[in-house]
């Protein structure tokens, strides 16, 4: 048999042996001999869906060949072709023998390194029956582990199998053949035989890179998403050094610490996984610091009983099959490489008593690996403003996701149902009812709300909930009964939808009890055991009541072997506080009520009680005796349960609601957010405050929440505010309200950020843009990229434009405006942009290209075009068309292909600023010396070959940065007697500043290497405003001017944008 064709018959081997598994019937993949596309065929009837089944099942083999092929043709060419065929052959007998019993086989997160072993294991010897060679032998493993690993991303990928759904699935045979193609080429390639990183993150995005899309599994096989694909990039309230960051994505490269702050079901676990699979599909390569980053993943709930994990412990969340393998000292030398991101979830999910613990295990971390990137996550409340801002952590808060961000989340959801023309009535239906009841509005603000609005709306014909309570009442019964009764699965031991609810309650109840995330399999059945007398319910044993509720609830999961949890925290928050007002733990709940972990337990509680229940529950909490900071958090939670305590006595509520005027204006996010739940009376408070210019921001935010005309009227107040905190909060309301109406209501003379917009993302945010007075400069970045641009002609006072992630952009409808600068953005694959339209634009002085473009010879026609960026250049022949721009003072060019001199910029006359970024050919700089005595800034960013002489000649440098790009002695300075900012990111070791001592104008000096950095030469130079990063260790600070400022920065952009365009 030939190399080829035995690869062939390998992949049907394996794609026999992934449906066994994907079938999930252990006698079946038990049998080696079973002809397991026989028994998919009976799950059919009619002869063409069995020949459509095999033919599915045809064309996912070849996908795996055309993955397979490659690779055994590659690997070990120098063996002789008839040992590499039965190399191959031996791999097919493997699979052929395979008897899968183990459940760990079947498991969601089954990895392929545990598949290899347990082959290994299970069917010893088969390649001494085929003599293979000690190179031969080698191979043979290579291509089991390869084949391994595809057998596990196909698995993976196929939708959930179900009897009698495989015609659903036949149906969507080519976005299955897709999904297929595209994970097996994401899949991170082994380099060597012993890549164990490369094990490792396969098996990172086999675990992670699956989207839940709550409850869109009710109704029968769904479309299975990437979370790499379809991963909504979630809205973020964050500042970086008093820039306004608006998605978490554009926080990566500006701090490596970074803590996530969200309410429950907002994503932060979501975006841990995110992160993870793209740091192990190595998709974060661009992103400054986050290249070859290994992630590991620590769900802190798993440590609620047990010591906190060291590195060696790492791999046990994920990774925890292959943890054997590792290399000794495999994580510690990636966290001190700073070639590791530690994502750390949960932070609310311990005790509170053990979360000082954790702040001392993270300052433990940092001070070992200062180098490693770190992400940690928590509810709001868990812990206080700045508790990481020792170790420099970033805060960083997830906020309620914008009509746009709920359009596309509704959108994705239903396209994971089978289609048909219903789902798409059924998804416009619920957009248009989301956009236009304001209480749906609010349940649809995070993603695990939104998505039980989908599944709700989706299975109950359009009826849709009015509160919290209801939502996951009728949740909650879809997942305990639906599920069961839709499927007509019959079991020995049936429950009652309300026996299921009473023994998930008594388990949940049990667990917030005793302060547990998760807990023990065998003490949940336990508890469970305790119980069940107590329901009449004596048709099964525990055990079987445990593993069926399980596997059957949709509820209850066994993340990790021997540990149980709630799928998701909510639910059994939700669980718990019916368990406490079914047991009338009144006293219990009042006792609880000011302590963060209970917090939604008491809510939900006031919701499920009576009326007599809710008086005794919210008057104790009323009445309790606590201080000062006790009493803050117990009225808070009083008027949280207004929200949900569906009968009130007069008297009752108006106690809640003085004491919410004692909370008038409020100082916090949580005082906002518990005022805008008390309900609209709140607006008449807001109105007649005197807020501090501190408290102002919260205000607007309570304010936004409560929504509303009254409102609006509110914040108009606040419209000219030049509070920044206050100008984030009145311009991310825009999205809340119809922006046109509130553009023009509210923010019609607001001075904004400085005349700007945080970017704009949504087109149906250009609305009202008109009305803002103080509009000048506008940052538009679209997924799809830009149809016409003709919303910019009714923009009289807008002066900058830029545009990033540019695709199909009609730059003529920009003629005859009056904008002075365009920045036009977008991959560096983007085909060239044409710039001759922008001839018409006459009022232009800077154009910054990020992208190919041409038609540079237009530009001669702009009289004041003072500045140029251009990018992507392939032959620097091109620049000649730049020779009639003689008048250009600010030049920037971005990777030029094989620009050796600066020859083709002769033509320049007095430019005042140059900047040359990632020309790598680059060396002689000599022309620079025609220009000494004007050119004032110079900037070498990532311009290895550059010999850096010449430079010693611009004696007239205020700026010089050399970002990663080697000036060994700076002797070449002492003569820049003007120079007053020195830029030295990313260079080998620290440099020697004994020359620049005497630079007595230099007021800013940047080191971000590594190594002892001498400052004596410094000693008593005044107003140095000095930045070094972490890996720096300064000597002689205390020799500084009083007057000289030393700043540890936590990670400087490599190449930031405002330091590659062409101004100063």
């Amino acid at each position: 048999m030939s190399l080829e064709a035995s690869a062939i018959a390998l992949t049907t081997a394996v794609m026999k042996a992934a449906a066994k598994i994907w079938l999930g019937d252990r006698v079946v993949a038990a049998d080696a001999s079973a002809k397991v596309f026989d028994l998919l065929e009976k799950q059919v009837s009619g002869l063409n869906d069995r020949r459509k089944l095999r033919l599915l099942f045809t064309n996912i083999e070849d996908r795996v060949a055309d993955r397979l092929l490659p690779f055994v043709d590659v690997e070990f060419r120098a063996l002789p072709d008839n040992d590499r065929a039965a190399a191959v052959d031996a791999a097919r007998e493997m699979f052929d023998r395979a008897a899968l019993t183990d459940d760990d086989l079947f498991a969601a997160d089954l990895d392929a390194g545990f598949l290899y072993r347990y082959l290994l294991r299970t069917v010893p010897g088969v390649a001494r029956e085929f003599l293979l060679s000690t190179d031969a032998t080698e191979l043979y493993r290579r291509i089991l582990r390869e084949c391994c690993a595809y057998l596990v991303q196909v698995t993976s990928t196929l939708p959930w199998f179900q009897p009698g759904a495989l015609i659903q699935i036949l149906r969507r045979e080519t976005e299955i053949l897709e999904t297929v193609r595209n994970v097996l080429e994401a899949m991170p390639e082994r380099r060597h035989p012993d890549d164990f990183a490369a094990d490792f993150r396969r098996q990172v995005v086999s675990a992670l890179d699956r989207m839940e899309l709550f409850g869109a599994d009710l109704t029968g096989p769904t479309r299975m998403y990437r979370l790499s694909v379809a991963y909504l990039s979630l809205s973020v309230s964050a500042d970086h050094d008093g820039v306004p960051v608006d998605r978490i994505e554009h926080v990566l490269p500006l701090t490596s610490r970074i803590l996530l702050r969200g309410e429950a079901g907002s994503g932060k676990t979501t975006v841990l996984h995110w992160l993870a699979v793209r740091c192990a599909s190595r998709q974060l390569q661009n992103v400054n610091g986050w290249a070859d980053v290994e992630p590991f993943l620590l769900r802190l709930r798993r440590f609620t009983r047990s010591q906190l994990p060291t590195p060696e412990r790492f791999l046990d969340e994920v990774g925890r099959h292959i943890a054997d393998e590792m290399p000794a000292g495999w994580v510690q030398k990636r966290l001190r490489s700073g070639q590791a991101v530690v994502l750390v979830d949960g932070i609310d999910e311990l005790p509170v008593e053990r979360r000082s613990e954790v702040q001392a295990w993270l300052d433990e971390l940092i001070g070992a690996f200062p180098r490693a990137l770190y992400v940690v996550t928590t509810r709001p409340t868990a812990v206080e403003p700045d508790w990481l801002a020792e170790q420099a952590f970033t805060e960083v808060a997830l906020q309620p996701m914008t009509p746009r961000d709920v359009r596309t989340f509704v959108t994705r959801w239903h396209a994971a149902m089978p289609s048909d023309d219903a789902v798409a009535d059924r998804r416009d239906e619920l957009i248009a009812a989301i956009g236009t009841r304001s209480a749906l509005r609010r349940l649809a603000e995070t993603p695990l709300l939104c998505a039980l609005l989908c599944a709700l709306h989706y299975t109950s014909n359009g009826r849709l909930p009015h509160n919290r309570i209801e939502l996951y009442d009728v949740a909650l019964r879809m997942l305990l009964d639906s599920r069961d009764v839709e499927r007509r699965i019959e079991i020995d031991a049936v429950l009652s939808l309300t026996e299921k609810r009473v023994l998930l309650s008594h388990l949940a109840y049990w667990m917030v009890r005793n302060g547990y995330a998760d807990a023990p399999a065998e003490d949940a059945e336990a508890r469970l055991a305790a119980k069940l007398p107590s329901i009449g319910q004596g048709n099964a044993g525990p055990s079987q009541v445990f593993r069926y509720l399980l596997i059957r609830s949709g509820v209850l999961r066994e993340p990790v072997p021997g540990r149980i949890d709630f799928v998701h925290r909510t639910f059994g928050d939700y669980l718990a506080a019916k368990a406490a007002v079914e047991e009338d733990d009144i006293g219990a709940l009042i006792g609880n009520a000011h302590r963060d972990d209970w917090r939604d337990v008491v809510v939900m509680a006031a919701g499920h009680a009576h009326p007599a229940q809710s008086e005794r529950l919210l008057d104790g909490i009323l009445k309790r005796d606590a201080d000062e900071q006790e009493r803050l958090k117990l009225d808070l939670v009083a008027l949280a349960c207004l929200e949900t305590s569906p009968v009130l006595s007069e008297r009752l509520r108006n106690n809640i609601e003085d004491r919410a005027s004692d909370l008038i204006p409020p100082a916090t996010t949580e005082e906002a957010e518990a005022l805008a739940a008390a309900g609209e009376f709140v607006l008449d408070l807001l109105a007649d405050c005197d807020p501090e210019p501190a408290q102002v921001p919260f205000l607007l935010r309570a304010a936004t929440l409560i929504g509303g005309p009254g409102s609006l009227d509110l914040m108009a107040r606040y419209g000219t505010s030049k509070n920044p905190a206050a100008i984030r909060e009145l311009i991310a309301a825009r999205a809340v309200f119809d922006p046109a109406e509130y553009s023009k209501r509210v923010l019609t003379d607001s001075p904004l950020f400085d005349g700007g917009l945080p970017i704009v993302n949504d087109p149906a945010m250009l609305a009202g843009l008109e009305h803002l007075r103080g509009l000048r400069k506008l940052h538009c970045r679209f997924e799809n990229g830009y149809g016409r641009l003709d919303f910019v002609r009714g923009l009289h006072r807008l002066e900058s434009l830029s545009i990033s992630d540019l695709a199909g952009c009609d730059l003529p409808s920009l003629a005859g405006t009056r904008l002075s600068r365009i920045a036009l953005g977008g991959p560096p694959e983007r085909e060239s942009v044409d710039l001759t339209p922008l001839a018409d634009v006459s009022e232009l002085t800077s154009i910054e290209a990020r992208v190919a473009s041409h038609g540079w010879l237009a530009l001669a026609g702009l009289p004041r075009l003072r500045h140029l960026q251009l990018s992507w250049i392939h032959d620097p022949a091109e620049l000649a068309d730049l020779v009639p721009l003689t008048g250009l003072q600010f030049l920037s060019l971005n990777q030029v292909d094989r620009l050796t001199d600066l020859e083709p910029l002769a033509f320049l006359a007095e430019p005042a600023a140059l900047t040359f970024l990632r020309c790598n050919a680059l060396d002689d700089v000599t022309l620079l010396g025609r220009w000494a005595t004007r050119l004032h800034h110079l900037r070498l960013i990532s311009c290895p070959a550059v010999d850096p002489a010449p430079i010693a000649e611009l004696t007239e440098l205020r700026l010089l940065d050399l970002t990663a790009t080697d000036l060994p002695d700076l002797s070449l300075l002492s003569g820049l007697r003007h120079l007053r900012s020195l830029r030295l990111r990313d260079v080998r070791g620290t440099p020697d500043l004994t020359p620049v001592a005497g630079l007595d104008q230099l007021q800013t000096l940047i080191v971000t290497g590594a190594g002892r950095l001498d400052l004596r030469p410094l000693a008593g130079q005044s107003g140095l405003r000095i930045q070094v990063s972490k890996l720096v260790e300064p000597v002689g600070v205390e020799l500084l001017d009083p007057r000289s400022v030393i700043r540890w920065v936590d990670r400087v952009p490599r190449v930031p944008r405002w330091e590659v365009d062409s101004g100063p």
